[in-house]
């Protein structure tokens, strides 16, 4: 009778825990986004947490559209090549990015992937905006450490026969755990969540688009790519030539649980035309304003 201690997913399970115990897991290096929307909770209010009732309001609706609007990976690839991973809970969403093998790693997709989070920003300013709420983003750098399994199906405790019957089948096929490996112990995702919840009264407003200083410390090993802060921007170039060039409306210090982290807040982001054939800025101040050079 198979048992679940012959199975492949419960020896996993007691593999990662000695591991932990003998403190042999790897930090990985990662960046992760936070994108909050802002005003939720408000509408969660007024429905009196009734989801039919939320539902008639539009904030489903809402919801649906951001989702099809950025939950989804904006940087797609194979290891060992960086990639995206996304979580969505409730409304908000995460994402984030393994930087650990920047050898594998193109310069220039690094450099669209910064822009494309700008986009997914902008984008989600002018939805909410419909609906009378708004957008917070946040851009962390930081480590992730997986400590233990991702699923816990019925092959960790059931025990059956040779031929298991359509029950015990179900239940073998049957995950009961979410627990990506991206986001166990994410330190960027942490410090992104956090910022954001410290909220306007610290200095995060609503509607922000904000990027912890080590985010961008995070890319620094990528072969063709350098950056350059300053107090009014943060330049990217791309084999020595400007690429994205973000601008610096402000800087806000956060105190983290003991951790002191400089976070920029961002007005603006110029894409440079010697990197996309056309320069194009990014207005994320005065995003509602149409012009021949404003996305």
């Amino acid at each position: 009778m198979p048992t679940p201690w012959e199975k492949e997913e419960f020896n996993a399970a007691i593999s990662w825990r000695s591991k932990a115990m003998r403190g042999e897991l790897n930090p990985i290096p990662c960046v992760s986004t936070w994108m909050d929307v802002c005003g939720f909770g408000g509408m969660l209010k007024a429905s009196q947490w009734d989801l039919m009732s939320l539902q008639k309001s539009g904030a489903l609706e809402l919801l649906s559209e951001v989702y099809e609007r950025v939950g989804h990976s904006f940087w797609t690839n194979l290891p060992p090549m960086a990639y995206e991973n996304i979580l969505i809970i409730n409304d908000g969403v995460a994402r984030t990015v393994d930087l650990d093998k920047p050898e594998y790693i193109q310069a220039s997709a690094a450099i669209f992937y910064i822009r494309d989070l700008v986009l997914g920003h902008l984008s989600l300013l002018r939805l909410t905006e419909q609906y009378g709420v708004g957008i917070r983003t946040v851009l962390a750098g930081g480590e992730r450490i997986q400590y233990s399994p991702e699923i816990y199906t019925g092959n960790s405790f059931l025990y059956h026969g040779e031929e298991p019957n359509e029950h015990s089948k179900q239940l073998l096929e049957k995950n009961f755990l979410y627990n990506p490996a991206e986001f166990q112990m994410n330190t960027a995702f942490a410090k992104a969540y956090s910022i954001d919840a410290q909220g306007t009264k610290s200095g995060f407003n609503v509607k922000g688009f904000f990027v912890e200083k080590t985010f961008f410390e995070k890319f620094k090993e990528i072969d063709d790519l350098d950056i350059f802060t300053t107090e009014d921007s943060v330049l990217i170039t791309h084999k020595s030539n400007p690429a994205l060039e973000l601008y610096i409306q402000s800087s806000v210090t956060a105190e983290l649980n003991g951790l002191s982290c400089d976070v920029f807040s961002i007005s603006a982001l110029r894409v440079d035309a010697s990197f996309e054939g056309e320069e194009t800025l990014i207005d994320l101040i005065n995003f509602q304003l149409p012009s021949t050079t404003v996305i």
